[in-house]
Parts: structure tokens; C-alpha cells; sequence
């Protein structure tokens, strides 16, 4: 309710700046997940990559 009645009736520059830091903690959390997902699939063998799975077309045409 305070940060409301701030935006409404006071030009207050915390608000931005609680906006701010709110906007990069997400970003970087968004960023440490996908850091945290490329340096995972590096380390483990998928069981959905191509090169295991069953049935798939090599681009000779023959099923791998």
C-alpha cells in the first residue's frame, strides 16, 4: 500500500530504485539457471540425444 500511495501522490526515487534491484535479481537468477543447465548438459549423457536414440535417420538415410 505504501508503494502505491508513493507512486500515486510522491515522485519518490526509492521505488525505482526497489524496481531496479528487483528487475537484476531476476535477471541474474535467470541467468544462474541457465548456467546452471548448460554446465549440466555437458556432464551427463541424455537419454534424448541423438546419438542415443533408436530409430532416427542419419543423414546417409540409414536408421542409427
Amino acid at each position: 500500500m505504501q508503494v502505491y500511495n508513493s507512486l500515486t501522490f510522491d515522485i519518490d526515487p526509492s521505488v525505482t530504485a526497489v524496481s531496479a534491484i528487483l528487475i537484476a535479481v531476476a535477471i541474474l537468477a535467470l541467468a544462474l539457471v541457465a548456467l546452471v543447465r548448460w554446465l549440466g548438459s555437458g556432464r551427463q549423457n541424455s537419454c534424448f540425444s541423438v546419438e542415443n536414440t533408436a530409430g532416427i535417420a542419419a543423414p546417409g538415410g540409414e536408421a542409427v
